[in-house]
C-alpha cells in the first residue's frame, strides 16, 4: 500500500520573535514619512527620547518600590510575581523609543548634511561644482537600442558630512568610467549638480564635466576593491563572449549591463527580474557551499560557521553595497551569529535586525522598491511559505520537493503583489509559474557564475568553457521570461497606483482572515468561538458565526477580485469607442497616434510610439491592434521612438524622418533597430505618398492614405526637430495633419510651401510647446486638435498662447494629460465625435 507524503512540518516561531520585527517595521514607517517631509525627524527625535526617559524613570522607582512590597509579602508569608504582562508591553515601548531615537537623529544628520550650501547654490543657478567623492558602488550602465547610459552612486565629501549623490558618465575621455573603479574609490569631479526630491536615495545628480580617480589612502581597501573589479570585468567579458550568456554576471554578482532591453523587459513581465538582483537566494548558496564543504572534511561547527562568514565577505566585496545584498548579508550575518552561540536560528528577529541596521545606515533607502520588495517577500517567505506548502501538499497531493518551491513563489508573489502595483500596471499571473520552471536553473547559473569570475583572471580557457556551460541555465531563464511573458491572459488587468494597491491588499486581507477563521487562528469576540462538541465528531464543530464570518471574508475577497481583473475589463471593453478613426495614445510627455480607415480595422497606422512600452502596449491592447501596417518616425528623439522595441515586432512596414546633417544612416539606433528586426523602412520627404495598399500585404485594403509635406527631399536638417516628418492623412474621410514636433521655422516653411494644410483634426506640435506659428491654426481650420502631452511635466507644455490660439481659430483642444487616451469617431453625418478615457472638461462632445 502506498503511503502518503509526509507534510511539512509546521515551523513554530520561538518566543519573542516579533518583538525585534514590530518595532523595526514601525522605524521604517516612520523613516518613510520623514525622509519626505524635512524637518520631521527633530520632533519625534525629542518626543520619543522623552518617552524612553520617562518609561526608564518609572521602571526604576517601580523596581525600588517593587522589592520592598516583595519584602512585606514574604514578610507576611505571602508573594506575589510582579506582573510579567505590563513589564513586556513597557519593555516594547522603550525598545520603540530607543529605534525612533536612532532612526530620527540619523535623518536629522543626514538632512543637515544634504542641505549643504555648496551643492544647494551651484543647482539652483545651474553652476558648475568641483567637489571630492567615494564611489558607493560599481560603475552601472544600460544598453539600449538608443545608446547606452553609465553613472555610479558616490559620497561627495562636505564640511557637513557625505551627501549621496549620482554621477552620470558620458562617453569621453575624462568622463567615462575606469574599469578598476570599486566601491571606496576616491574620484575629483567636476560638473553640474541638479537636486532631486527630498525622498529621494541621492540628494543630487550630477551632470560630470571631468572625473579623475585620486590615489588611494587605504591600499588594502583599494587592493580589495581593484580585485573585486577586476573579477567582475572578467566575468562580463567571458559572457559576452558567450552566446547566450547575458544573464550569467546578473546570476552571479547582479550585473545586467549585457542584458539586452526586450529581455529585460520580458523578464520583469513574467517577474523574473529578481533572479539577477543579488539577495537572500545568493548569500544562501555561498554559504551553503562552504558549510557542506567544510562538513565533509569533518570540520566543527564553529569553524564552519566561521568560514561561512568569511564566504559571505568576500562574497559581499564582490557584488557591492546594492540594498538587497545589505538586507541578505545582515540577516544571514545574524543567522550565523545565532548558531554559532549554538542558539535556535530565528528568522523574524534576523529581518527585523536587517531592516535596522539598513535603514540606519541609510535612512532614504526606506522609499526604494528593490528595499522594500526585499523586506516584503522575504517576509512573506517566513511567515507563509510552509502553511502553503502544507496546504499544496494536503489538497493536491503535489509531493514535497514541487509544493515547497511552488509555496515559495506563491508567497513571495501575493506579498510582494501590492507594491508591484506601484511600479507597473496589472497583476503578473503567470510570475507563479514562471518563478517554478526557472528555480532549478538560477542555483545553477549562480554556482557556475561565480566559478566564472574566480577563474577568468588565471584561467581563460577554463572560464570559457564554464561559461558556456552556464549559459545554459541562462538561456533556460529568458526562454522561461520570453514565452511566459507571450502567454494569453499573462498579465490581469488591475488598477495601478495606491487605489490598485490598497485594493489587492484588502482582497489578500479578507482571504487571509477568512482562512484565519476557519483554522482557528484567530478568534472572534464572545461566545462564537466556543466550539460545540458532539459525541459523534472526532473534532470540535466550528461554530456558526465563525463560519459565517469566514464565508463573509471569502466571498468579499473572491467577488472583489474576480469583479476587478474580469468584470471591469469586459465592462471598459464594451465601452471602449469601435468605430474610431483617430486615436492619440495616453503615453505621458511623448506622442503615438493610431490611424485607420474604421470600415478596414486591421489596417492600422501607428505614428510614433512614445517612451513607456506598457502605457503603449495598453493603448494598443485597448484599441484592439495586433498588427502595424505603417508605422511613421516622425523623428528620432526618445519620447516619440522610446518605446519601438516593444511593438517593433507587430509592425510590417516603416517610415522614418530624415538623417540630421553630420550622422549616417547606420549610426542612428532607429535604423539599426529596424534593420536587426528586419522590417523594411524608407526615409520620408515631401511628395512621398502611400495607401493601406502600398503599405500592406493585398490590394484590396485601401481606405487610408497619406502623404508627406516636409521636409523637402535632399534636405538635411540641423537638429531632429527639424527633421520632423509633416503628414496629412486621410482615415476613412477624416483628415489629419500631423505636425510632430516642428517649430516656427519649419511651419512658416510649411505655410510658404503651398501645400493643402486643411484638415479636421490637427495634431499640435511639440506637446503644445510655445514655439507655433501663430497662423497655423486659423489656415488649416480644423474642427479638433490632439495635444498628446504628460501630466505635470517640467517644460510648461501646453503653452497657454499656443491654447489661445487654437481657441481663436475655432478649434476644440483634447489633451491626453487631463482626459488620458482620446479616441475621434466619424458619424454617418460627416460630424466627428470625441470619446475620452477621462472626462474633465464641459465642451467634450460632437462637433460639426
Amino acid at each position: 500500500m502506498n503511503r502518503p507524503a509526509p507534510l511539512i512540518p509546521r515551523q513554530r516561531s520561538p518566543p519573542g520573535a516579533w518583538r525585534l520585527l514590530l518595532p523595526a517595521l514601525a522605524a521604517w514607517g516612520f523613516a518613510a514619512c520623514a525622509v519626505t517631509i524635512t524637518g520631521l525627524a527633530g520632533p519625534v527625535l525629542w518626543i520619543a527620547a522623552v518617552c524612553g526617559t520617562v518609561i526608564c524613570a518609572a521602571a526604576a522607582c517601580g523596581a525600588v518600590l517593587g522589592a520592598g512590597a516583595v519584602g512585606l509579602r514574604v514578610g507576611a508569608g505571602r508573594q506575589r510575581r510582579p506582573g510579567a504582562a505590563g513589564r513586556r508591553f513597557a519593555g516594547a515601548v522603550l525598545l520603540l523609543c530607543a529605534v525612533l531615537l536612532l532612526i530620527g537623529t540619523r535623518i536629522a544628520l543626514g538632512e543637515y548634511a544634504r542641505a549643504d550650501p555648496g551643492f544647494s547654490a551651484a543647482a539652483e543657478r545651474g553652476a558648475t561644482i568641483e567637489f571630492t567623492a567615494v564611489l558607493a558602488g560599481f560603475p552601472e550602465s544600460r544598453v539600449s537600442e538608443f545608446g547606452e547610459r553609465r553613472w555610479v552612486r558616490a559620497t561627495a565629501d562636505t564640511g557637513r558630512g557625505g551627501v549621496p549623490v549620482l554621477l552620470w558618465l558620458g562617453d569621453e575621455p575624462g568622463t567615462a568610467p575606469d574599469a578598476e573603479w570599486a566601491p571606496g574609490t576616491r574620484v575629483s569631479v567636476r560638473g553640474e549638480p541638479e537636486r532631486f526630491d527630498a525622498g529621494g536615495s541621492a540628494a543630487y545628480g550630477v551632470a560630470v564635466r571631468r572625473i579623475d580617480a585620486d590615489p588611494p589612502a587605504d591600499w588594502s581597501l583599494a587592493g580589495a576593491g581593484a580585485i573585486a573589479a577586476h573579477l567582475r570585468l572578467g566575468l562580463r567579458d567571458a559572457a559576452a563572449g558567450a552566446p547566450g550568456a547575458e544573464l550569467v554576471p546578473g546570476f552571479a554578482v547582479g550585473d545586467t549591463s549585457l542584458v539586452p532591453e526586450p529581455l529585460d523587459r520580458a523578464m520583469r513581465e513574467s517577474s523574473l527580474a529578481h533572479l539577477v538582483a543579488v539577495s537572500g537566494a545568493n548569500c544562501a548558496l555561498i554559504t551553503g557551499a562552504v558549510v557542506w564543504l567544510l562538513a565533509r572534511l569533518g570540520v566543527g561547527r564553529r569553524l564552519r560557521t566561521a568560514a561561512a562568514g568569511c564566504g559571505l565577505a568576500a562574497f559581499l566585496v564582490v557584488v557591492g553595497p546594492d540594498a538587497s545584498v545589505q538586507r541578505a548579508a545582515v540577516m544571514a550575518a545574524a543567522l550565523l551569529a545565532a548558531g554559532f552561540g549554538g542558539r535556535r536560528a530565528a528568522a523574524l528577529p534576523a529581518l527585523g535586525l536587517a531592516i535596522l541596521v539598513l535603514l540606519l545606515a541609510d535612512p532614504w533607502q526606506a522609499l526604494q522598491p528593490g528595499f522594500a520588495l526585499s523586506v516584503v517577500a522575504t517576509g512573506g517567505i517566513l511567515l507563509g511559505a510552509t502553511p502553503l506548502a502544507r496546504v499544496l501538499q494536503r489538497r493536491t497531493r503535489l509531493p514535497r520537493v514541487l509544493a515547497l518551491p511552488v509555496a515559495v513563489a506563491l508567497a513571495a508573489q501575493l506579498a510582494c503583489g501590492p507594491l508591484l502595483l506601484l511600479l507597473q500596471p496589472g497583476i503578473p499571473a503567470v510570475g507563479v509559474l514562471a518563478n517554478v520552471l526557472a528555480a532549478p536553473a538560477a542555483p545553477l547559473g549562480t554556482g557556475l557564475g561565480l566559478v566564472v569570475a574566480v577563474t577568468a583572471p588565471w584561467s581563460p580557457g577554463l572560464a570559457h568553457l564554464a561559461t558556456v556551460v552556464a549559459a545554459l541555465p541562462a538561456r533556460w531563464v529568458a526562454a522561461t521570461a520570453e514565452v511566459s511573458g507571450a502567454l494569453p491572459l499573462a498579465r490581469w488587468h488591475w488598477p495601478e497606483g495606491w487605489p490598485g494597491a490598497l485594493l489587492l491588499a484588502a482582497c489578500e486581507g479578507a482571504l487571509l482572515l477568512a482562512w484565519a477563521l476557519r483554522r482557528g487562528r484567530l478568534a472572534l469576540p464572545g461566545g462564537l468561538v466556543a466550539p460545540l462538541r458532539r459525541p459523534w465528531h472526532e473534532r470540535p464543530r466550528t461554530p456558526r458565526g465563525v463560519r459565517v464570518a469566514a464565508a463573509v471574508l471569502l466571498g468579499t475577497g473572491l467577488g472583489l477580485f474576480v469583479a476587478t481583473t474580469l468584470a471591469a475589463p469586459l465592462a471598459q471593453r464594451a465601452a471602449d469607442p469601435a468605430g474610431w478613426a483617430v486615436v492619440a495614445c495616453d503615453v505621458g510627455q511623448g506622442d503615438a497616434l493610431l490611424l485607420r480607415d474604421p470600415s478596414r480595422p486591421s489596417r492600422v497606422v501607428l505614428v510614433d510610439t512614445g517612451d513607456d512600452p506598457e502605457a503603449l502596449g495598453a493603448c494598443l491592447d485597448r484599441f484592439g491592434v495586433d498588427r502595424v501596417s505603417l508605422l511613421v518616425l516622425s523623428h528620432d528623439d526618445r519620447d516619440h521612438v522610446g518605446a519601438l522595441g516593444s511593438v517593433i515586432d507587430r509592425v510590417d512596414e516603416a517610415l522614418i524622418a530624415p538623417t540630421v546633417r553630420g550622422e549616417r544612416d547606420e549610426d542612428r539606433p532607429v535604423v539599426r533597430s529596424l534593420r536587426s528586426a528586419g522590417v523594411p523602412y524608407r526615409i520620408g520627404a515631401a511628395g512621398q505618398s502611400g495607401s493601406a495598399v502600398d503599405a500592406g500585404i493585398d490590394a484590396e485594403a485601401g481606405g487610408l492614405a497619406w502623404e508627406v509635406l516636409a521636409p523637402a527631399a535632399g534636405a538635411e536638417p540641423a537638429d531632429t526637430n527639424a527633421a520632423s516628418l509633416v503628414l496629412r492623412v486621410d482615415a476613412g474621410g477624416v483628415s489629419v495633419l500631423l505636425l510632430a514636433d516642428t517649430g516656427l521655422d519649419e511651419q512658416t516653411a510649411l505655410l510658404r510651401s503651398g501645400a493643402e494644410l486643411r484638415a479636421e483634426v490637427l495634431k499640435v506640435a511639440h506637446h503644445g510647446s510655445r514655439d507655433q506659428d501663430p497662423e497655423l491654426p486659423g489656415v488649416v481650420g480644423a474642427v479638433w486638435a490632439l495635444v498628446s502631452v504628460g501630466a505635470g511635466n517640467r517644460y510648461g507644455h501646453p503653452a497657454d498662447e499656443t491654447l489661445a490660439g487654437l481657441a481663436m481659430a475655432g478649434t476644440r483642444t483634447l489633451r491626453t494629460d487631463l482626459q488620458g487616451s482620446i479616441a475621434l469617431i466619424p458619424g454617418d453625418g460627416g460630424e466627428i465625435e470625441a470619446w475620452v478615457e477621462r472626462s474633465e472638461r464641459s465642451d467634450v462632445g460632437g462637433a460639426p
